[in-house]
């Protein structure tokens, strides 16, 4: 342990000794923690929104052809290519996890490896992440900031030594506090957090994650006074308010917006394989998709598709785009094929990016594709006098939130997030209705999310909330029983061991003469008293049963089984009768507990 550690490890015993005389519990040194996770994450993702602007304003200035890029179309290869070669040069080298949209990585170190993130995926990711965005790759910053944030939480869990079990809430309190500074969006960032991470909406996870947003936020405001939201958008008439008549619409795009999600998905992956496949130094690849990404620029600048503007639009996080796709009148003049092809490139763009090895994340290309798919189905509901002018642009904003859902298979946060990053309550219904059709749909079409595919891909099977709530929908009464002889505690040993030979029984259920269960005879139990051979012609059942292990009624959950087996350090626990309550029907396993919640899974699955 090195001193600064020792250090370390002191103050956490004596912050601990000083909250328990106030009589606190330890999870309150969470929140304490939770506290300084917030502000070094907000202080982190300033660090890294400064990183991209100054990136992208060296190479492109303001977007007006100034900069490097100068209005000459080959730089459009260029400097995609020379960002993507030095990302793939950080990548390879310091940290191979930067490397992609970095979600699953997160995933996997809460599930697989206790929490632990290296410190140095945080510099690594910020860097290689400022330089594709802010060189033209097709990439948005809520991956890299997921990642920053967690390995912020992760190192000082590491350092402070924390509890195992407690350090996936500190990783959680940075990606809460990631989100929530990079789009001011702080209950979005706690949504995020608790929906995709760790699936836990108890007051014990729910407050640290809390206080990291907010804090997060806090410094994020502090250092960035503007408050404003990320989309701003034009509102709608006094009195204009969400129309019910609507709604078949709204539930169309959900669909649309499910097939747009599933699809990039796919692609995304798909060309990840390809990547995988070719035989060329690692550092390379980047550059690779970040040439065939200038070329798709080159080409729509050369057929005048961009509309006298200078940088492609589907270049960087495409947040110019989706600007315009929220005002009614700047939606309208981009029109319904130009949306359409702008997704499929898009689409394409992200896929060279990420999929290459680029640093990004998923969330702006899902934002700027549902904007597009939601525009053009908009537009063209007008076209035909189905909806008013004015109504496009709301279309708009909720193919935004569905293709979120759509990809992330998390509703609940892009519903949040949207509302926030656009402050436009009146359409807060239709985004409600559309995520969860495209949430629905994109689950049927396609199991894992955006983020989860990659690691079931390695063999990391993660639960969904729903898989969580099996435990409480199956009885013991669904779980396979093993029937077991019945002694009494005044029988002998050998009586036991006789019972064994015979029947292959192992456990043993002790009743009195009444039949009322009186407790359990495990083999660990035989096994120590067969240590002592001289004892045994001596000793009575009711010498080693065991009488604080409960019973279980067939009506409890599996919940509940297993806290009982938790509780009482046993592989067996006898079943009352359903006839009966105080007569035991058998033994219920731990073994079979856990076969049963698997093939509930499996049934699920298909």
């Amino acid at each position: 342990m090195s001193r600064f550690t020792a250090i370390a490890q002191r103050m956490r015993l004596r912050l601990i000794r000083l909250l328990s005389r106030v009589s606190a519990h330890e999870e309150y040194y969470l929140v304490f923690l939770s506290i300084l996770i917030g502000g070094a994450t907000g202080l982190g993702a300033h660090l890294f929104f400064l990183l991209i602007e100054e990136a992208h304003h060296l190479a492109y200035g303001g977007g007006d052809g100034l900069g490097w890029y100068g209005a000459r179309l080959w730089m459009l290869v260029l400097l995609p290519v020379v960002g993507a070669l030095a990302v793939g040069i950080i990548t390879h080298l310091y940290a191979r996890e930067a490397k992609g949209h970095g979600v699953p990585e997160v995933m996997d170190a809460i599930h697989r490896k206790g929490g632990e993130i290296r410190l140095r995926v945080a510099g690594s990711k910020a860097l290689a992440s400022a330089l594709t965005i802010g060189s033209g790759g097709s990439a948005g910053t809520e991956g890299p900031i997921i990642q920053i944030g967690a390995a912020i939480g992760s190192n000082f869990g590491q350092v402070l030594n924390v509890n195992r079990r407690h350090m996936a809430v500190l990783v959680a309190c940075g990606v809460a506090g990631g989100i929530a500074a990079i789009f001011n969006a702080p209950i979005a960032g706690v949504m995020f957090a608790l929906e995709v991470f760790l699936k836990d909406f108890s007051f014990r996870t729910f407050s640290p994650v809390v206080f990291a947003s907010v804090l997060s936020s806090s410094v994020t405001h502090a250092l960035r006074p503007a408050d404003e939201p990320i989309f701003p958008t034009v509102l709608l008439p006094a009195g204009d308010v969400f129309n019910g008549a609507e709604l078949p619409f709204f539930f169309v795009l959900g669909l649309l917006c499910a097939l747009a999600g599933v699809l990039f998905t796919r692609a995304l992956y798909r060309t990840e394989d390809l990547a995988d496949a070719l035989r060329i130094p690692e550092p390379i690849k980047p550059a690779i998709g970040a040439a065939l990404l200038g070329i798709s620029g080159v080409v729509v600048v050369s057929l005048g598709m961009q509309g006298g503007q200078q940088v492609p639009s589907f270049f960087g996080n495409g947040y110019p785009l989706i600007q315009t796709a929220l005002n009614p009148q700047g939606v309208i003049d981009i029109g319904a094929g130009a949306l359409i092809a702008l997704f499929f490139l898009k689409l394409a763009a992200t896929c060279f990016t990420l999929g290459s090895g680029g640093s990004g994340g998923v969330f702006a290309p899902s934002l700027f594709m549902g904007a597009c798919v939601g525009g053009a189905f908009g537009i063209g509901l007008h076209s035909l006098g189905w909806i008013e002018e004015s109504h496009v642009a709301n279309y708009s904003l909720v193919g935004m939130a569905a293709v979120v859902a759509a990809t992330t298979h998390a509703p609940l946060t892009a519903i949040v997030i949207l509302s926030e990053i656009t402050r436009q309550p009146k359409v807060v219904l239709p985004i409600m209705f559309a995520a969860i059709v495209a949430t629905t749909l994109s689950q049927r079409l396609l199991k894992d999310s955006i983020y989860t595919l990659k690691l079931r891909r390695r063999g990391v099977r993660l639960g969904r909330l729903a898989d969580l709530t099996i435990l409480k929908r199956i009885t013991a009464d669904q779980v396979g029983l093993v029937r077991v002889p019945i002694v009494r505690p005044d029988d002998p040993l050998q009586r036991l061991l006789d019972l064994a030979g015979d029947t292959d029984a192992v456990d043993f259920v002790v009743v009195d003469e009444d039949e009322t269960y009186q407790g359990l005879v495990t083999s660990d139990d035989i096994r120590t008293a067969l240590l002592q051979p001289e004892a045994v012609p001596l000793l009575l059942v009711g010498e080693l049963m065991r009488t604080g292990v409960p019973s279980v009624q067939p009506h409890e959950t599996l919940d509940l089984l297993l806290d009982k087996f938790a509780r009482s350090h046993v592989d067996s626990l006898p079943l009352a009768s359903a006839e009966d309550g105080h007569r035991i029907a058998g033994l219920v396993t731990r073994q079979a507990v856990m076969d049963r919640y698997q093939l509930e899974l499996d049934r699920q699955s298909v």
